[in-house]
């Protein structure tokens, strides 16, 4: 009994000592940033863009301005049909996976993840060649249906096509990852008690799912609300979202307190769309207990 104490104290030090260095990283390399640029955003500018110490709320008052809102507008937006579109085309892939590809669902997942080994920038440059005036889809289609290729870059579809690409993987892998561990004696019951496919389905399959479509919905919305380099390399820049508005008030304006008060705000709006996740998550649970 005595060395029990030693034991436990011993324990705590080792698990001290193990979580040290990644608990250094995350304080460097992620709080004091953010600290910074909260603090950026109370302070004042000067004529030449430099940082005025000082506590001020000048700059979260000019986000209110008529200027910024429909930025604000069309980033919810341009989120949220991402999210829509990300989730229904994720989930039939993942239902497929986890249910009638067998012995190919790791190699399915792993093409999956085969993307994520080049660089983003390339992917997008990608789609630039392919969405082009001369690119391939226009080519198909001269040769189809069109007298003359069509416009796509620069357009709103072509943000969206391409933000689907980027954010789909980030949808397919929660809503596997929830698919993956369902009971198939449960759909077994289901047919045995005379319920249709659509039935089992809406009744076992999607109720038991939707902890990882919630998961699919917060990684998808949540990043594309400050993607920056889709809306410029398939957008041309007339798409101006969060991401492109930050990056504008920092470099062009160099306006540091104002872009940093956009990024608190973003961040504020992250934060919430993870509470509402987990508050959502903790109802389900609780409604299937």
């Amino acid at each position: 009994m005595a060395n029990r104490p030693i034991g436990n104290r011993r324990g705590f030090i080792v698990t001290l000592l193990m979580l040290a260095p990644s608990t250094v990283l995350i304080a460097v390399f992620l709080f004091v940033p953010m600290l910074i640029v909260i603090g950026y955003s109370f302070a004042g500018r000067d004529a030449y863009g430099g940082i005025v110490p000082g506590f001020t709320l000048d700059s979260y008052r000019e986000l209110f301005q008529p200027l910024y809102v429909p930025i604000f507008w069309n980033s919810v937006k341009l989120a949220f049909w991402n999210t829509i579109l990300c989730v229904a085309v994720a989930y039939p892939i993942a239902y497929f996976i986890a249910f009638r590809a067998g012995r190919w669902a790791p190699v399915l997942l792993i093409l999956m993840l085969i993307p994520f080994w080049i660089d983003f920038l390339i992917r997008i440059s990608a789609w630039v060649v392919l969405l082009g005036r001369n690119g391939f889809i226009n080519a198909g289609l001269t040769a189809t249906i069109l007298d003359e290729p069509a416009r796509m870059l620069g357009t709103y579809g072509a943000v969206l096509v391409g933000l689907v690409y980027a954010f789909l993987p980030s949808a397919v892998f929660p809503i596997y990852a929830a698919l993956q561990p369902i009971d198939r004696a449960l759909l077994e019951a289901g047919r045995d008690l005379g319920a249709g496919p659509f039935q089992n389905f809406r009744r076992v399959t999607l109720p038991l799912s939707l902890p990882g479509v919630m998961a699919a919905c917060l990684f998808v919305f949540v990043p594309s609300m400050g993607v920056f380099a889709i809306p410029v390399l398939l957008g041309g820049g007339k798409s101006i979202i969060v991401g492109n508005l930050i990056v504008q008030l920092f470099l062009d304006f160099r306006n540091m307190p104002l872009g940093s008060a956009v990024s608190v705000l973003l961040l504020i709006f992250s934060s919430l769309g993870i509470l509402i996740y987990m508050r959502a998550l903790r109802r389900v649970e609780a409604a299937r207990a």
